[in-house]
C-alpha cells in the first residue's frame, strides 16, 4: 500500500528524504571528488572547472520550472512523476560519469557528465520545494525546511565519507557507481509515496478533462512571473540571492587546496572531517528553522553573513592556524554550522514570497539566482588561480567582503509574510 501525503507525518517524512537523495550526488561532487582531486596533484582552476560547470542547473531552474508547473497532470500525482524520472535519471547519469572516470581524468569531460547529474538534481529539487509549496501550512514551513536541509545535510555528509571511503580503498569508479546504485535502490523505496489516495502507482497517463492540478495556462505562468519580478521586494530577494553564494563558491572551490597544501591534511582525512562537520550544520538548520518561524529570516541571515565574512577574514590573515588540528577542526565546522544557518532562513523566507499558483517557478527563480551566484563565485576562483596566481590569503580576503556584499540587497517589506 502507497503512502498518502496527506497524512502529516507522511509528507514531512518524504520531502525530507527527496531533500536527502538529492544531496547524494553533490557529496561525491562537491566533497569527495574534490578533496581525492586535490590529493592527487589537480589544482583550484581544475576544481574550479568541474564544479563549475557541474553547477549550471542550479542556476537553470527558473527555466525548468514552469515546465514542472505546467505539464503537472499526470495521473501519477502533480509532483511524482516528475520526482520519479528525475531520480533515476539522476541514477543513469551517476553511471555515464563512473565511465568517464575509467580512463583518466579529463576535468571537462568529468565536469560534463556531472552536468546531467545536478540537471535530474535540479529537477528533483524544483519538484521537491514545489510539492512543499503545495502541501506545507504557513506556520510549519520554517521548522519543516529546517528538517528538509537537516536531512539533505545528512545526506552529504554520508555520501562524502562512504564515497571518500570507496576512492581511497577502491578507486574513484567504483566509487561513482556505488553512489549511482545507491540512488537507484532509495528511488524504488521512495516511490511508495503518493499526493493522494487517487493518484496511480505507474501510469503515462494525464487528467485532462481534470483542471484542478493544472489552473494557470503555461503563458499565464510566464506573464505572473513577469509581474512579481517587478514587485519592489522580490527585486530585491532576487538581488540578494544573486550576491549571497559568491563568497561560498570561492570557499568551496579553495578549501581542499588550502588544507591539503597549507596543513598537508591527507584527502580522506579532509573529507571526513568536512563530512562530519556537516552535522553542526544540521543543528544549525533545525535552529535556524525554527527561528525563521518564531522570529525574523533576516536577522539570521545578516549574523551568518558576518559570521561567515569573519572566518574568511581569519583565514586571510591568520592562514597557518589551520595547522593546528582543532582550529582546522573547528572552522570547518563554523563553516558548516553558519552555512546551514543561513539557509534554511532564506529558504524560509523565498518560499514567504511564492505564489502557490507557481510556486515552482517563482521559488525557483530564487534558487537560480543563488546558484548561479554560486558559478560566478567558482568561476572566480578558477581566475583568481589560474589567471592572476593569487594567493589562497588573498582569496579568502575578497571571500570576506562578497559576505558582506548580499546584505545590502535585503528588502524589509514585508507584503503577507
Amino acid at each position: 500500500m502507497l503512502f498518502n501525503l496527506n497524512i502529516q507525518k507522511y509528507k514531512r517524512t518524504y520531502l525530507c528524504s527527496l531533500y536527502f537523495l538529492q544531496a547524494i550526488p553533490q557529496g561525491l561532487i562537491y566533497f569527495s571528488l574534490q578533496d581525492w582531486l586535490t590529493g592527487n596533484g589537480f589544482t583550484i582552476k581544475d576544481i574550479a572547472l568541474i564544479t563549475a560547470i557541474a553547477s549550471i542547473p542550479w542556476s537553470l531552474k527558473f527555466i525548468i520550472a514552469p515546465f514542472v508547473d505546467y505539464y503537472s497532470e499526470s495521473k501519477m500525482g502533480k509532483r511524482r512523476s516528475w520526482i520519479i524520472l528525475s531520480i533515476f535519471f539522476m541514477s543513469l547519469t551517476i553511471f555515464i560519469a563512473a565511465i568517464f572516470s575509467k580512463n583518466g581524468i579529463n576535468p571537462l569531460l568529468l565536469g560534463i557528465a556531472f552536468f546531467s547529474t545536478l540537471l535530474a538534481a535540479s529537477i528533483l529539487d524544483i519538484s521537491t520545494d514545489g510539492l512543499a509549496i503545495d502541501i506545507l501550512n504557513n506556520n510549519e514551513r520554517g521548522i519543516v525546511n529546517g528538517l528538509m536541509w537537516a536531512f539533505r545535510t545528512f545526506g552529504l555528509s554520508l555520501s562524502g565519507i562512504s564515497s571518500a571511503y570507496i576512492m581511497t580503498n577502491y578507486g574513484l569508479t567504483n566509487a561513482i557507481i556505488f553512489i549511482g546504485f545507491f540512488i537507484f535502490l532509495v528511488g524504488i523505496l521512495l516511490s511508495i509515496f503518493r499526493e493522494k489516495q487517487t493518484d496511480r502507482y505507474l501510469s503515462l497517463g494525464t487528467n485532462i478533462a481534470t483542471k484542478e492540478l493544472s489552473p494557470l495556462k503555461f503563458k499565464d505562468i510566464i506573464i505572473l512571473i513577469i509581474k512579481s519580478i517587478k514587485q519592489k521586494h522580490i527585486f530585491l530577494l532576487i538581488l540578494f540571492c544573486i550576491t549571497s553564494n559568491l563568497a561560498s563558491g570561492i570557499h568551496f572551490s579553495s578549501i581542499s587546496y588550502l588544507y591539503t597544501n597549507y596543513a598537508d591534511w591527507k584527502s580522506f582525512d579532509l573529507t571526513f572531517y568536512r563530512s562530519l562537520a556537516l552535522y553542526g550544520g544540521i543543528l544549525a538548520a533545525l535552529l535556524g528553522g525554527y527561528l525563521s518561524d518564531k522570529v525574523n529570516s533576516q536577522l539570521i541571515i545578516k549574523i551568518s553573513h558576518v559570521s561567515l565574512s569573519f572566518l574568511c577574514l581569519l583565514i586571510a590573515i591568520q592562514t597557518n592556524i589551520i595547522i593546528n588540528e582543532f582550529f582546522g577542526i573547528g572552522i570547518l565546522l563554523a563553516f558548516s554550522f553558519f552555512n546551514s544557518f543561513a539557509l534554511t532562513a532564506v529558504l524560509a523566507l523565498c518560499m514567504k514570497f511564492s505564489l502557490s499558483s507557481s510556486a515552482a517557478s517563482i521559488f525557483a527563480i530564487f534558487m537560480s539566482t543563488r546558484h548561479f551566484s554560486r558559478i560566478i563565485g567558482e568561476t572566480f576562483a578558477g581566475i583568481f588561480d589560474g589567471f592572476f596566481n593569487l594567493t589562497v590569503s588573498s582569496i579568502y580576503l575578497i571571500a570576506a567582503f562578497l559576505c558582506i556584499l548580499p546584505l545590502a540587497f535585503l528588502s524589509y517589506s514585508k507584503p503577507n509574510v
